[in-house]
Protein backbone atom coordinates (compact mmCIF):
# COMPACT_ATOMS: atom_id res chain seq x y z
CA UNK A 1 0.00 0.00 0.00
CA UNK A 2 1.39 3.40 -0.93
CA UNK A 3 1.93 6.25 1.48
CA UNK A 4 -0.89 8.83 1.35
CA UNK A 5 -0.23 12.20 -0.29
CA UNK A 6 -0.52 15.02 2.25
CA UNK A 7 -1.09 18.74 2.17
CA UNK A 8 2.57 19.27 3.11
CA UNK A 9 3.55 18.09 -0.39
CA UNK A 10 1.23 20.48 -2.25
CA UNK A 11 3.27 23.04 -4.19
CA UNK A 12 2.38 26.74 -4.38
CA UNK A 13 -0.14 27.42 -7.12
CA UNK A 14 -1.55 23.88 -7.01
CA UNK A 15 -5.04 22.88 -5.86
CA UNK A 16 -6.28 19.58 -4.44
CA UNK A 17 -9.20 18.18 -2.47
CA UNK A 18 -8.91 17.43 1.23
CA UNK A 19 -9.13 13.73 2.03
CA UNK A 20 -8.84 12.19 5.48
CA UNK A 21 -7.57 13.95 8.60
CA UNK A 22 -5.06 11.98 10.69
CA UNK A 23 -5.64 13.75 14.01
CA UNK A 24 -7.12 12.83 17.36
CA UNK A 25 -10.65 14.19 17.75
CA UNK A 26 -9.88 17.50 19.54
CA UNK A 27 -7.21 18.39 16.97
CA UNK A 28 -9.40 17.27 14.06
CA UNK A 29 -12.20 19.53 15.29
CA UNK A 30 -9.83 22.50 15.48
CA UNK A 31 -8.47 21.88 11.97
CA UNK A 32 -12.02 21.56 10.61
CA UNK A 33 -12.94 24.85 12.31
CA UNK A 34 -10.17 26.43 10.21
CA UNK A 35 -11.90 25.09 7.07
CA UNK A 36 -9.89 21.92 6.39
CA UNK A 37 -12.94 19.70 5.89
CA UNK A 38 -12.76 16.45 3.90
CA UNK A 39 -14.03 17.07 0.37
CA UNK A 40 -13.19 20.79 0.39
CA UNK A 41 -10.85 22.24 -2.23
CA UNK A 42 -7.56 23.66 -0.92
CA UNK A 43 -4.77 25.50 -2.68
CA UNK A 44 -1.25 26.25 -1.55
CA UNK A 45 -0.54 29.97 -1.84
CA UNK A 46 3.05 30.19 -0.61
CA UNK A 47 5.65 28.97 1.84
CA UNK A 48 6.87 31.39 4.49
CA UNK A 49 10.60 32.04 4.00
CA UNK A 50 12.94 30.51 6.57
CA UNK A 51 10.17 28.65 8.31
CA UNK A 52 8.11 25.52 8.20
CA UNK A 53 4.83 27.36 7.62
CA UNK A 54 2.73 27.44 4.47
CA UNK A 55 -0.29 29.56 3.59
CA UNK A 56 -3.31 27.76 2.12
CA UNK A 57 -6.58 29.04 0.73
CA UNK A 58 -9.49 27.00 2.03
CA UNK A 59 -13.15 27.83 2.54
CA UNK A 60 -12.62 31.38 1.27
CA UNK A 61 -9.90 32.19 3.80
CA UNK A 62 -6.12 32.25 3.87
CA UNK A 63 -4.81 30.01 6.66
CA UNK A 64 -1.18 29.54 7.72
CA UNK A 65 -0.29 26.19 9.25
CA UNK A 66 2.93 24.38 10.11
CA UNK A 67 4.30 21.64 7.85
CA UNK A 68 3.86 19.18 10.74
CA UNK A 69 0.12 19.88 10.76
CA UNK A 70 -0.17 19.83 6.95
CA UNK A 71 1.51 16.41 6.94
CA UNK A 72 -1.52 15.01 8.80
CA UNK A 73 -4.03 16.23 6.21
CA UNK A 74 -4.37 13.83 3.29
CA UNK A 75 -5.18 15.26 -0.13
CA UNK A 76 -6.59 13.87 -3.35
CA UNK A 77 -5.75 15.21 -6.78
CA UNK A 78 -9.06 16.43 -8.25
CA UNK A 79 -8.19 14.75 -11.55
CA UNK A 80 -8.17 11.34 -9.85
CA UNK A 81 -11.54 11.77 -8.16
CA UNK A 82 -14.21 9.80 -9.98
CA UNK A 83 -17.40 11.67 -10.58
CA UNK A 84 -20.70 9.90 -10.09
CA UNK A 85 -22.67 9.15 -13.24
CA UNK A 86 -25.50 11.61 -13.89
CA UNK A 87 -28.38 11.00 -11.52
CA UNK A 88 -26.28 9.33 -8.78
CA UNK A 89 -26.28 12.25 -6.33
Amino acid sequence: MSKPVTLASLEPGRTAVIGELAFDEPDAVRVMELGFIPGAPVSCQRFVPLGDVAVYQVDGAMVAIRRETAAQIEIVDPQTVRRSPAGDN
